[in-house]
């Protein structure tokens, strides 16, 4: 094994720290009663007991994970029908979607929804609604981590050989598809959706263009409650932290099974 230096150790602990202050104050404030002084003078949660008494601030977290994941899922299914058909009937036809999906790397969120808002604002039909606009801004932004995560999944389980297989026993396409293909992916699938999630789900900017306070939330809660005791929004801030780990944690925890499956070697028995 390597031997790490320690200046590069130092560095780390030190870079760790420097990252790892500012939110562990924030933590340890949403505690405090009284922090006048260096060192707090007294702890309480009566904030996170009105934090949690409060049923606004549970709406506002539902419908912020709501958001997240509805335009997540549409994106999924329409990149997966399209890499399926693309991979399976006209190969070549894969550098263009390719580029289709990366485009929106290009675009910044706050130009999108400018445009978006200038060209369906006035419109009668539902491409008027706020909401629709929403989704459809919020799912061709995460178009390119979906398309990258889903394609690699794809050339990971080589689909060609399993549609192959499947069809040598008897099925078609669609049955392979939804039988084979899908089951296989499920784990490269989450870990996109989990990925887009965690980043739909800090998003202000947009939806506050958007939907303003037609749709509240949990990031517009935390602006709202801007001239509220800071004790209090320190604890809304821990609280959607921990709400955005788990999320991470889910990703972390999908790759980790994933690696451990594919370098985990088949054991086979013995001929006695």
């Amino acid at each position: 094994m390597k031997k790490r230096h320690p200046v590069g150790i130092l560095a780390l602990t030190l870079c760790g720290i420097y990252l790892i202050l500012p939110l562990l104050v924030t933590v340890v404030y949403s505690f405090t009663g009284d922090w006048s002084s260096i060192l707090p003078r007294s702890f309480t949660l009566r904030y996170y007991a009105d934090l949690f008494q409060n049923p606004q601030f549970w709406s506002s977290v539902l419908r912020s994970v709501i958001i997240s994941i509805i335009p997540v899922i549409i994106t999924c299914v329409f990149v997966i029908l399209a890499l399926y058909t693309t991979v399976i009937y006209n190969p070549k036809l894969e550098k263009y979607i390719e580029v289709a999906c990366t485009i929106p790397y290009t675009i910044n969120g706050i130009i999108l929804a400018t445009s978006v808002l200038g060209a369906y604002s006035a419109s009668q039909t539902i491409l008027g609604n706020r909401l629709f606009m929403l989704v459809c801004i919020y799912c061709i932004g995460c178009l390119p981590v979906t398309f990258r995560g889903i394609r690699n999944n794809m050339y990971a389980v080589n689909i060609r050989q399993l549609i192959e297989a499947a069809e040598i026993l008897g099925a078609s396409k669609i049955i392979a598809f939804f039988k084979v293909v899908v089951p296989c992916m499920v784990s490269g699938i989450m870990v996109s959706v989990l990925m887009c999630m965690a980043a739909l789900f800090g998003d202000f900017a947009i939806i506050r263009m958007i939907a303003s306070t037609q749709y509240m939330t949990a990031q517009s809660f935390l602006y709202e409650s801007r001239n509220s005791p800071v004790q209090l929004t320190s604890a809304i801030v821990t609280v959607l932290f921990l709400v955005t780990l788990i999320i991470t944690l889910s990703v972390l925890f999908v790759q980790m099974r994933d690696k451990t499956k594919s370098t985990a070697l088949p054991v086979t028995e013995e001929e006695e």
